[in-house]
């Protein structure tokens, strides 16, 4: 007879486990067993394996250790990228580690980049290694003046800072290798204190992170006005672009306003002759009223017979007790009218040009390069008369203008 065998009864509860408990057998750890200015080793432990990274920057000596049978690898790009894979979403805290603060699994190319580069650990015994994407950028720097480079780091809140103090950096030290470490310092200390948030001294886009040693590409604005032949003093250019440009209502300097700063230079180089004001209290207004003279003064000049027509009245200048009468001879005094008493005389332009009447200035005797009252002369007789704002002639102005027309034979019509 045939033996029957009973099935086996499957239970729910024989598939009832612990996951915990079963997470934490394939558990990896981190731990750190050491740390300090310099140095750390962190140790890294699986069911099988118990190994641990030993980076000791002070004594030049970076190793991974197997601790069950003491070998030793050196360490490479690989075998840190191995050690670290495990380090998904969470991180490994240095709280000593004055070079670096915390270990992801994306720090493999930073930490080889270190201890791959003398001048970058050299930086590290000195803690003064700014944590980047890219430390390279600061070599150039450290080479340069180690000394001022630890100042720098000192003094300023973040070094890595991309708006303020990092594009900073290559000016200071442009300014320490041609002005000396003083002048470097001066615009370090004036830097912290300004309220200024961003200042851009490039001509383009700099990426702070390429591959270049201190490359006049991130200073050009700043050393093209320094190297200018204006005259700027370095002092007073670094007190106005952090001071006083605040103070106007600049938060950020960028590399037009550098632009438009040697603008005005130049225009007024070209129009004046020389540079009459280099540190202006209103630099956008200052800077919009000279190309509106460079602009009418190109005009003026296109309109040919001018100084043929100033020849002509050169005559009729003249000099009394308080006040004068001054004949204009270029374009850009007739331009510069205009603006400075704020009305139309930029309209004769061609009218003068063509012969059709001409313009004289009224001027006080002792400052007679100040505008004052603009004289309309049409054959014998002044037509209008106009200062500030359109303003009429005062009663002193009348009496002169009236015993100049007496002299001179020119009837006062105004």
């Amino acid at each position: 007879m045939k033996s029957e065998t009973n099935p086996k009864t499957v239970m729910l509860k024989d598939y009832i486990i612990d996951m915990d408990s079963v997470s934490a057998k394939v558990t990896i750890d981190y731990e750190v067993v050491l740390e300090n200015n310099t140095d750390f080793i962190v140790k890294r432990r699986t069911l099988k394996t118990d190994r641990e990274l030993v980076v000791l920057v002070s004594k030049g000596i970076f190793y991974i250790k197997d601790c069950k049978t003491d070998h030793v690898d050196p360490l490479t790009e690989t075998n840190l990228s191995s050690f670290l894979r495990d380090l998904k979403e969470r991180c490994i805290t240095l709280h000593q580690v004055h070079w670096l603060h915390t270990v992801f699994r994306e720090s493999v190319d930073f930490i080889m980049n270190v201890i791959t580069d003398e001048k970058l650990m050299d930086m590290c015994r000195h803690n003064v290694l700014v944590s980047t994407h890219y430390p390279h950028w600061y070599v150039p720097f450290w080479e340069q003046n180690s000394k001022l480079f630890m100042r720098l780091y000192n003094m300023f809140p973040n070094m890595s800072d991309r708006k303020k103090y990092q594009p900073s950096i290559p000016v200071i030290f442009w300014i320490e290798r041609h002005h000396g470490a003083n002048e470097a310092m001066y615009f370090a200390e004036k830097l912290v204190q300004s309220g200024i948030t961003e200042l851009n001294f490039s001509s383009h886009y700099t990426n702070y992170y390429d591959n270049n040693a201190i490359s006049s590409k991130e200073i050009v604005s700043f050393k093209t006005i320094m190297e200018s032949p204006y005259n700027i003093n370095l002092r007073r250019f670094i007190d106005y672009i952090l001071f006083d440009l605040y103070a106007q209502g600049y938060s950020s300097v960028e590399r037009t306003f550098f632009k438009e700063y040697m603008d005005y230079l130049q225009m007024q180089q070209g129009f004046y002759g020389k540079v009459k004001e280099k540190y202006p209290a209103h630099f956008k207004t200052e800077h919009d009223i000279m190309a509106l003279k460079v602009n009418q003064a190109k005009l003026i000049a296109t309109c040919e017979n001018f100084s043929e027509q100033s020849e002509a009245i050169k005559d009729l200048a003249y000099t009394g007790s308080k006040y004068s009468i001054v004949i204009p001879t270029k374009p850009e005094e007739l331009a510069e009218e205009g603006i400075n008493l704020s009305h139309c005389v930029g309209q004769y332009i061609e009218r003068v040009a063509n012969g059709e009447c001409h313009i004289l200035f009224l001027r006080y005797r002792d400052i007679p390069e100040e505008s004052l009252v603009t004289l309309q002369l049409s054959g014998k007789q002044i037509c209008q008369a106009q200062g500030m704002n359109r303003r009429p002639l005062t009663t002193q102005e009348y009496r002169f203008l009236k015993q100049w027309g007496r002299e001179k034979e020119i009837e006062i019509a105004v």
